[in-house]
Order: C-alpha cells, then sequence, then structure tokens
C-alpha cells in the first residue's frame, strides 16, 4: 500500500461550482482547528491541503486527487477537505452558507463513498457533534471517527478515549492519529482503501 501521487484539483465555494469527473470521493469533515488539513497532508505524505493555526480558515470545500497502490492495484480517489464547524468568529449568514454549500455538495454528489469525521481527542461529546452525528445518519453514508492530536496525549489515555467513544457511538471504526508522527496512517488508510472496494472491516484494537 502507498500513495503515488497526490495534487490539489479545485475548490468549490458557497453559491456554486460542482465536481467534476466521476472519481470516488472522500470527504474529511470536523470542527474548526482539528486538523482536517494536517490529517490529509499525512494521509498523502505531502503538503497538498493549506493548514492554518487560525481556526475557520478553510472557507472553500477543496479537493484533492490522490493516486494509490493497494492490494497490487492503481486506483484514484479525491480526498475533499470541508470547511471546519462550531466557529463562532464568523457572520450566522457566511456559516449558513456554508452549511448550504455542504449539504447541496453530499446530496448531489453521488460518488461520494466515505466521511472522515476529525475530532480533537481531547475533547468531549457536546450537542454540535450530537448534531453532527444525526446530520451523517440522514444522508445515509458511512464513517469513521479518526481522533487526532493522539500525540499531545498519552497512550493510556487514548486507548480510553477510544475505547469510551466505540461504546457511546456504538461503532468499531474509530482510529487513533497523530499528524504530528504519522501514528495510525497506515491503519487509517488502509480502512478508507477496503472501503473504497466494498469491504466493511473494523479499526484495529
Amino acid at each position: 500500500m502507498k500513495i503515488i501521487s497526490a495534487e490539489y484539483l479545485t475548490s468549490i465555494a458557497a453559491g456554486g461550482g460542482k465536481k467534476t469527473g466521476d472519481l470516488p470521493e472522500v470527504c474529511f469533515i470536523g470542527r474548526s482547528n482539528v486538523g482536517k488539513s494536517s490529517l490529509i497532508n499525512r494521509l498523502a505524505m505531502q503538503k497538498i491541503a493549506r493548514t492554518s493555526s487560525t481556526p475557520g480558515a478553510t472557507k472553500t470545500i477543496n479537493l484533492y486527487r490522490i493516486q494509490y497502490e493497494f492490494s497490487g492495484s492503481r486506483e484514484r480517489v479525491i480526498f475533499s477537505d470541508f470547511p471546519g464547524f462550531g466557529y463562532s468568529r464568523v457572520s450566522k449568514d457566511t456559516y449558513r452558507g456554508w452549511e448550504t454549500m455542504i449539504d447541496r455538495y453530499i446530496g448531489e454528489n453521488k460518488f461520494i463513498r466515505h466521511l472522515v469525521w476529525a475530532f480533537d481527542i481531547r475533547r468531549d461529546f457536546d450537542a454540535l457533534d450530537e448534531t453532527v452525528l444525526e446530520w451523517i445518519g440522514l444522508k445515509g453514508l458511512p464513517y469513521s471517527l479518526v481522533l487526532t492530536k493522539s500525540d499531545k496525549e498519552g497512550r493510556g489515555y487514548s486507548v480510553r478515549k477510544k475505547d469510551l467513544l466505540s461504546r457511546y457511538l456504538r461503532t468499531d471504526t474509530i482510529f487513533v492519529f497523530s499528524a504530528k508522527d504519522g501514528s495510525g496512517r497506515k491503519e487509517l488508510l488502509t480502512h478508507i482503501f477496503n472501503q473504497l472496494r466494498g469491504e466493511v472491516l473494523p479499526a484495529p484494537p
């Protein structure tokens, strides 16, 4: 398994634009400043997604084309980096515009195969997260929860947090990940690629 190439494709802003082409797609969602762009960069092993320490920096849906080799075959997929939710320092109209753009984009895109939900491992679930979980359920798309920034906590904490959320969400597709040291990269990529092939496997313990 390896990433052969990764490149920026296009950006889609509120009020217009659609994905072109027929490649399968994996969408990356999560709160502002959770590390979605860093997650994509680590998976691709190169800096294709713009990162920023300022919450709310991603204002468009940014698409990246990934070519990879898996189980002896070469394939291509689109990774899409979505604007973060939960950022309070934007106007309500702007935030609603993002919500509408994301909802329409997913609703009109028949090539989406999986959602990767980036979640800061140091946080607890709250009402906004429950709303996102309900929204994912309404869309009927398979998802994985990726606990980012695991390097900021010890292994024991990470194991306990993963187990807690696994029982709470009743899912076994939860991954502990660090964009800084790359831990969890192989496991997450294997899961994503298996999803694209229609093979649903649980995350490793």
